[in-house]
């Protein structure tokens, strides 16, 4: 049996190896991934070599993998460790927040037994995932760089599952206050997670969140995206209307593809999203910020590569792409420029000296600009 573990990037799955065999599981009914050593517990001479746990929504039990976290790891199935050898997945995390004395008292009273202190924050899950609880805190998860963003109250999100921020003026809180039957006028902003059903109210304005570091791109109507959470954007037409129910399609004039996969209708203009995020044209009509683009990861695209594509990902090639464009926040985008009219267009797009000469040939190249 196989060792290594696959994704589906379609269907967000993972297949690993259990003890009776290979299994494919839904990403989205993942609670949490554990580290493993040794034999599954409870099973004298049982087999060894298992891994890793995963707790999945509906199972009574973890399934125990072969495969390590490492293994486990894509760009598809993204895992933040939470202390003590225990992961969430990222795309699945609604938002942490602080246990309280209070809580901890209270749940020490319905167990009837003392509450291990070292556990400090509650990961809350989307939709009929429930809850866990974990060892380390907001601060120290941001260690490395900031990832958990405060909303004003204690809880926070990871900002790579932010799809987009809204202003709320005083006829949205309003709206707020009447359909939650809570006082509103302290939230100074909405936000749309990747998963989640309902928006979050948050006590935090933009120029807040902005001084902690989020890169917001205004896309009109008091609407912003995180730069580093877009993939590519480009223009929305007719020929994109059916992704807006409603009469209001016309207004809008670009689409943003997140690196969640999750998509974003913008009102302003093509034009102005290009300059506003400094953006790189990959062709047909697909636009990538130059910060989210890693130079030495923008490599040719073979053969090779299309043979592979095409044997692990049933992946159709259905245009003539000459490069792999490696990003900052997820898996690589296909382009028909070269690598080096791809770095060369970075370059420029940051005002560094061209690294190569950005010469358009005949095909698909001569319309990107």
């Amino acid at each position: 049996m196989t060792t290594n573990a696959k994704t589906n990037t379609n269907g967000k799955k993972i297949t690993v190896t259990l003890a009776e065999g290979t299994r494919e599981i839904a990403i989205s009914g993942i609670k949490s991934v554990k580290i493993v050593n040794g034999p599954k517990a409870g099973e004298e001479g049982g087999p060894d070599n298992f891994q890793s746990k995963i707790y999945v929504l509906g199972e009574a039990e973890p399934l125990y993998a072969r495969q390590s976290v490492k293994e486990l790891r894509s760009n598809d199935f993204d895992l933040v460790y939470v202390g003590d050898g225990r992961y969430a997945v990222r795309s699945n995390i609604a938002r942490l927040e602080p246990i309280t004395a209070e809580e901890r008292a209270s749940f020490a009273k319905d167990r009837k037994s003392e509450v291990d202190s070292s556990f400090v924050t509650r990961v809350v899950l989307n939709g009929d995932l429930g809850s866990f609880w974990a060892k380390k805190t907001i601060n120290q998860l941001n260690e490395r760089g900031v990832r958990f963003i405060g909303l004003g109250d204690g809880a926070a999100v990871h900002k790579e599952n932010i799809r987009k921020v809204s202003e709320l003026f005083d006829d949205d809180r309003a709206r707020v206050a009447a359909k939650y039957n809570l006082q509103a006028a302290d939230f100074k902003t909405q936000i749309e997670l990747q998963g989640a059903l309902k928006p979050k109210l948050a006590r935090r304005s933009i120029e807040e969140f902005r001084a902690d570091g989020l890169a917001f791109v205004d896309i009109g109507a008091g609407q912003y995206v995180i730069k580093g959470n877009v993939r590519f954007f480009g223009p929305f037409d007719a020929d994109n209307a059916s992704l807006r129910d409603g009469s209001d399609a016309e207004k809008y004039k670009a689409k943003i593809t997140l690196s969640n996969g999750g998509t974003v209708l913008a009102v302003l203009p093509v034009e102005h999203l290009k300059e506003a995020m400094q953006a790189v044209n990959i062709g047909y009509d697909r636009y990538v910020p130059a910060e989210n683009i890693v130079p030495e990861k923008v490599t040719p695209f073979t053969k090779e590569d299309k043979t592979r594509l095409a044997e692990e990902k049933n992946y159709k090639m259905e245009r003539a792409w000459k490069s792999s464009v490696g990003l900052a926040n997820g898996r690589p985008a296909l382009s028909p420029a070269t690598a080096d009219q791809i770095r060369a267009r970075v370059d420029k797009a940051k005002g560094l000296p061209v690294s190569a000469p950005a010469a358009d040939g005949a095909g698909p190249e001569a319309a990107m600009g």
